[in-house]
């Protein structure tokens, strides 16, 4: 004979073996009470008690006692998510990952995790009261969209302001301070999202040629970083970016405008042969950074074609002429340099090719060729430079 079995719940005995359902040692439920009562662990898919189960997953999911030892609690929401799911969970406190955005912030400066009610924002971040109040007073590294009014060096409001960008060194916050503490007035210093977590960028006033080359205290800047261990041509990500006021390009808009369309003229046609050597980046660096302008001028445009061509680059920055801000035309085609030479070379560069292209007419332009502008600029650290690179073709005087 078949033993009898009841259900555990109400008591009525099973009968039908197609609705019966065993929940553990020698008990079994109804399809009803199955369906009142019941329902499978999501994890382990054991079929438990509802008054038994767990909620997880902020309401999501099921899961029975023995399921519940592989998850957290919340400690904002309350709810119980495992740890993959979690956004912190260490000995300080545990967050699911929609409070942690909502609520919290992890304190660049100790690394804590901390109630939004309880930090501070400086320069595009969340601190902690202690490490803002500590930031307040001791870094001189500012937020990326910091920019003061400009300090002109060299004795009138056009010039020349460089941006150099260096990596890979020590004790950031000291080597900060203390290249700002040696450069004083003419720079001051900034985060920049394409360098490592020690990376900076060192942004110059502008200044007329002339005081770079004679005044501007680059050997200190350079020896400091150097010092801290900081480089910059030898990595993957730094660039030396030079800004030059658009007064250099001419008296009104129009002969500013036509100054920069030659430039592009010239670089569209020397990029490959010429330009790259003398940037010491490889093609590819500058294809990503430092595209060819690609304007398409030709022989038979007139100077309003010309310009009209070169402002058709304006929507894009990374350019080798970058003619996006409205004060300045960046040429950003150098690689990063911590040598003082290069890179008042590379400023040298920039001011030459400006004033050629300015005194020089756009049909004759088609004529000139890299020795005739570079060959006698009467600049010895271009001049150093351009020998180095074997781009400089000068005869030697008898």
């Amino acid at each position: 004979m078949m033993e009898e079995i009841y259900c555990y719940e109400c008591g009525e005995e099973l009968v039908d073996m197609d609705s019966i359902y065993h929940i553990g040692g020698g008990d079994y439920i109804c399809q009803e009470c199955h369906d009142m009562y019941y329902a499978y662990c999501d994890d382990c898919g054991r079929l438990v008690y509802e008054g038994d189960a767990v909620s997880v997953e902020d309401g999501m999911r099921l899961v029975c006692s023995d399921c519940e030892s592989y998850y957290y609690i919340c400690d904002h929401c309350g709810s119980l998510y495992r740890d993959e799911d979690l956004a912190v969970n260490n000995y300080q406190i545990t967050l699911c990952e929609h409070c942690y955005s909502d609520h919290y912030f992890t304190c660049p400066g100790c690394h804590g995790v901390y109630d939004i009610d309880e930090g501070t924002y400086l320069d595009d971040e969340y601190f902690c009261y202690e490490c803002a109040d500590e930031r307040m007073y001791t870094t001189c590294i500012m937020s990326y969209s910091y920019k003061p009014a400009p300090i002109f060096f060299g004795g009138h409001a056009a010039g020349y302001g460089v941006e150099l960008e260096i990596d890979d060194g020590d004790d950031k916050e000291e080597a900060a301070r203390d290249i700002q503490s040696v450069a004083g007035d003419h720079v001051y210093i900034k985060q920049d999202g394409s360098l490592s977590y020690n990376g900076m960028e060192i942004v110059t006033h502008p200044a007329t040629l002339e005081y770079h080359c004679n005044e501007f205290p680059w050997d200190d800047i350079c020896d400091t970083a150097l010092s801290y261990g900081y480089r910059s041509h030898d990595t993957d990500t730094c660039g030396l970016h030079i800004h030059a006021s658009r007064s250099l390009f001419g008296k009104s808009e129009t002969e500013q405008d036509l100054t920069i369309a030659k430039i592009m003229l010239l670089i569209d046609q020397w990029y490959d042969t010429y330009v790259v050597r003398f940037s010491r980046r490889d093609l590819s660096k500058m294809r990503r950074w430092a595209d060819k302008p690609n304007v398409n001028i030709r022989r038979d445009d007139d100077e309003i074609d010309a310009i009209e061509k070169s402002k058709s680059s304006r929507g894009n920055r990374y350019k080798a002429v970058n003619i996006c801000n409205s004060n300045t035309v960046e040429f950003r085609l150098f690689r990063g340099t911590l040598k003082r030479n290069t890179i008042i070379a590379s400023i040298q560069w920039v001011d030459t090719i400006i004033r050629f292209c300015r005194n020089t007419s756009l049909k004759d332009l088609w004529s000139s060729s890299w020795d005739e502008i570079f060959s006698n600029t009467g600049h010895a650290e271009l001049n150093n430079y351009l020998k180095e690179r074997k781009l400089y073709n000068k005869k030697e005087e008898i």
